[in-house]
């Protein structure tokens, strides 16, 4: 049997057995964690909160209604509209096109679950990551887990960085990516920097035009229902949540800064970190070294920057993982410390300005972008090879 065939037999396989492994997980537990949430969203037996907004939305373009209804009140997740650009709710018309209950098996929960779990999979190889041992690691991140549980869209923004990062070197590729990820979540403008900084400026026109083109083809193939309304609700979004999630702005808060102060640090931090990327690409070593620091440099900004973020966005530190250490290293460890914050009850979806979940979170974060910025002897062989 060629290479190809039995890649093709364990893709088949494993999409298969990875959901009645979900399923049988989900029959022994009663719990409601996270891994018990994720394994009842993988083998069919919830529907995914967010997969939910989303199948919704693109039932409603389907039959040309306005998936930008909004609800008189936004008081937490339970409330939460269909709030992405029409491109994302266009996407998932086939998800809202197939038997939502067939064999007590929410269908489109299982196809978007297989797709998070490719997603990773192919990001973490056009990263470079060759090791095994790093696939079954990543995928185990309570970040990674959670995407599954809601059926967020992280995976597939990780995808698109991959992408970026892996063709960074051919316009029209990395510039599709770019624009593509930026249409999908505005907090990843800073790529467009990233490009800008490293003198690609063939794939920066092309991200811009593409994310230009992406988005009004999206709003005219829904004959601009709710465009009026749009910006008005994603700002009701984040006067809602972003003091809620866990955005540097809600740590700020929480630590008693006011609200004014909390937007300035915010800006200022961001903008240190762009700054940072830019004196990066001027610092010595070589290209690859250049580029993988402000890269990684330039995510930070744009995590500190959104003014929502929420746990699932964190899927994106494989990024900077995976290009610092592309074989297993303590670096790989970081992110399952969160699983204890888990048993401690302090990884919570809505952390509400909760102490205890901001900064273990936080803490995180900062660590995994402090180790990723130092220099190895792996990311050199890596670099040497590339």
């Amino acid at each position: 049997m060629s290479g190809r065939r039995i890649w093709l037999v364990g893709i088949v396989a494993a999409a298969v057995l990875v959901p009645l492994g979900g399923r049988l997980v989900a029959a022994h537990t009663h719990s409601d964690s996270l891994w018990a949430n994720a394994a009842r969203s993988l083998g069919g037996w919830q529907e995914p909160f967010d997969l939910r907004v989303f199948v919704d939305a693109g039932d409603d373009v389907l039959h040309g209604r306005n998936p930008y209804v909004q609800p008189a009140t936004i008081g937490g997740p339970g409330d939460a509209p269909y709030a992405y650009p029409p491109v994302l709710a266009l996407l998932v018309t086939p998800l809202a096109a197939l038997p939502e209950d067939l064999h007590d098996v929410y269908v489109p929960g299982v196809v978007f679950s297989l797709v998070l779990i490719g997603s990773v999979v192919g990001a973490l190889l056009l990263l470079g990551v060759h090791d095994w041992r790093c696939y079954p690691i990543a995928l185990l991140y309570p970040v990674t887990v959670e995407t599954i549980e809601y059926g967020a869209i992280g995976p597939v923004l990780l995808l698109l960085v991959a992408l970026l990062w892996r063709f960074r070197d051919d316009a029209r590729i990395g510039g599709a990516a770019t624009g593509g990820a930026i249409v999908l979540k505005l907090f990843l403008w800073p790529l467009l920097v990233w490009l800008a900084l490293t003198r690609r400026v063939g794939a920066g026109l092309v991200a811009v035009v593409f994310a230009a083109v992406l988005a009004f083809v999206s709003w005219a193939a829904i004959a601009l229902r709710g465009l009026d309304d749009y910006p008005h609700l994603l700002r009701r979004l984040v006067d809602v949540e972003a003091e809620n999630s866990y955005s540097l702005f809600a740590v700020l808060r929480m630590a008693g800064i006011g609200e004014t102060g909390a937007r300035v640090l915010v800006l200022g931090a961001g903008a240190a970190l762009l700054a940072l990327a830019w004196r990066a690409m001027r610092a010595d070593g070589t290209a690859f070294e250049r580029d993988r620091v402000s890269l990684s440099l330039v995510l930070a900004a744009a995590l500190v920057l959104t003014p929502i973020l929420w746990l699932h966005y964190l899927v994106l530190l494989l990024v900077p993982i995976a290009l610092a250490r592309p074989r297993l290293s303590p670096l790989w460890l970081v992110p399952l410390v969160m699983t204890l914050f888990e048993l401690l009850d302090w990884y919570r979806g809505w952390p509400r300005g909760d102490t205890e979940a901001l900064l273990s979170v936080a803490v995180v974060v900062a660590v995994v972008f402090a180790a990723a910025l130092q220099r190895s002897r792996a990311t050199n062989r890596l670099a040497a090879c590339l």
